[in-house]
């Protein structure tokens, strides 16, 4: 409306100028100097303009608004040269929409957006992108401003990267390409099933899973990805939000479909994507796996990242690509690094498995079941659940090895009842 203004103010000064500039012109002749003439004297006749300051006045206003008007409201400035200035971002709060920054340049910080949004989400990038960076300082986050519980499954748990996942409530740590036989591999399929069961039955709400390396799990743990971590997947994605619960699963795999998803299910999970100037193809392939992923218009926002990857982001709550800003890299305490890290290979998941202290290693039947196991059954039969349901899917034995799970269930009760 303030535009209008300008615009009609233009047209009324403009109107006004041209009447006074069409006014007839004034003399400087009196009446004793008309006498005078008309007695045969000579006088002096000189014409005068009194509207013509007016006039000048009135167009000079009108200019001035109809400039304005057409710089849609900006006053016109002086243009001085000098030295380029280069843009600055915005600062951010993490709150989404990205509020208060010029179109010119923005920038974006997934880990805040993740943290606060705290909803199933899918994380797809190319390998050394920074996608744990960007995970591990979410949940950092989302344990502070959210009081969230944060469990982590890390089947690539090098040691360069301990760092990432110190501060987590729980980690499921081990090097999947290190696993040596089929009893290994079944040992470890079998820690992260009861891992999962365990962390759905943490009464602490909101809570978080991560899973990373998906892409390298359907490949290591074929038989039991399909069979079982699949559809987790599934339903985590789908109906884990209505319990406070969010699941962050990390892949370098660009097909949605490689986890299960459909379709008609993207609306009830999140996805963020992470991109390099290098990693076109991953994202041409990502775009047809969901459409409703926009191409990137202009590689000038790739100039602008801070990240070292000059990395962009799309988060599909804000619906268009952004620089990140730069993580720092986290780094393993004093205490965890003197004290905290344990080493072996003798031969089992278990002792194959680099881990740090808060690492869960679940027990086998034949020895003493471990906390969070007494938690998660004492939970389950709190709500109800009937002895088969608890042993299939909390303690997660089932088939031919339902029987050990029975004396694992008894051992479990048995604790229960003497501390209650």
């Amino acid at each position: 409306m303030k535009q209008h203004y300008l615009l009609y103010g233009s047209i009324g000064t403009a109107a006004l100028g041209l009447f006074c500039g069409l006014q007839r012109p004034a003399s400087n002749l009196t009446p004793a100097d008309l006498e005078a003439f008309a007695n045969g004297a000579q006088i002096r006749y000189e014409k005068t303009y009194p509207y013509l300051p007016a006039a000048i006045a009135f167009g000079a206003v009108a200019v001035g608004c109809g400039v304005t008007w057409a710089l849609g409201g900006d006053p016109p400035k002086v243009a001085i040269a000098g030295p380029p200035i280069q843009p600055e971002p915005q600062s951010w709060n993490g709150q989404v929409p990205f509020a208060g920054a010029t179109e010119s340049f923005r920038v974006g910080n997934p880990a805040a957006i993740l943290a606060a949004r705290m909803r199933p989400t899918l994380i797809s990038a190319n390998p050394r992108v920074g996608k744990g960076l960007t995970v591990a300082h979410a949940y950092r986050q989302a344990q502070v401003k959210q009081g969230a519980v944060v469990w982590v499954i890390q089947p690539k748990y090098h040691p360069k990267e301990h760092g990432y996942w110190e501060q987590a409530d729980n980690v499921l740590g081990f090097m999947a390409d290190s696993l040596e036989s089929k009893e290994d591999i079944d040992d470890i399929c079998e820690q992260m099933q009861r891992f999962i069961f365990a962390w759905r039955q943490l009464p602490q709400r909101p809570k978080v899973l991560i899973i990373d390396e998906l892409a390298m799990m359907k490949t290591a743990f074929k038989t039991w990805y399909e069979g079982f971590l699949k559809s987790q997947l599934t339903m985590e994605l789908s109906s884990g939000e209505t319990d406070d619960r969010a699941l962050w699963a990390i892949t370098q795999s660009s097909l949605v479909g490689d986890i299960g998803v459909s379709g008609g299910m993207r609306a009830t999970f999140d996805l963020l994507t992470i991109q390099t100037p290098s990693s076109q193809s991953h994202l041409e392939s990502l775009r047809k796996s969901d459409t409703s992923i926009p191409p990137i218009e202009d590689e000038v926002i790739f100039e602008r990242s801070f990240s070292p990857k000059q990395a962009v982001f799309y988060h599909s709550e804000i619906k268009e690509w952004l620089p990140m800003v730069a993580y720092e890299v986290p780094e393993l305490s004093s205490a965890s690094i003197t004290g905290g890290i344990t080493r072996g290979n003798h031969g089992t998941a278990t002792d194959t498995a680099e881990s740090v202290t808060n690492r869960t290693e679940f027990q086998k039947p034949s020895q003493g079941p471990d906390l969070p196991l007494i938690i998660a059954v004492t939970n389950a039969l709190a709500q109800g659940m009937s002895r088969s349901k608890v042993i299939k899917e909390v303690l997660g034995y089932q088939g031919h090895k339902y029987q050990e799970g029975c004396d694992l269930f008894d051992r479990i009760k048995s604790i229960i009842e003497k501390n209650s």
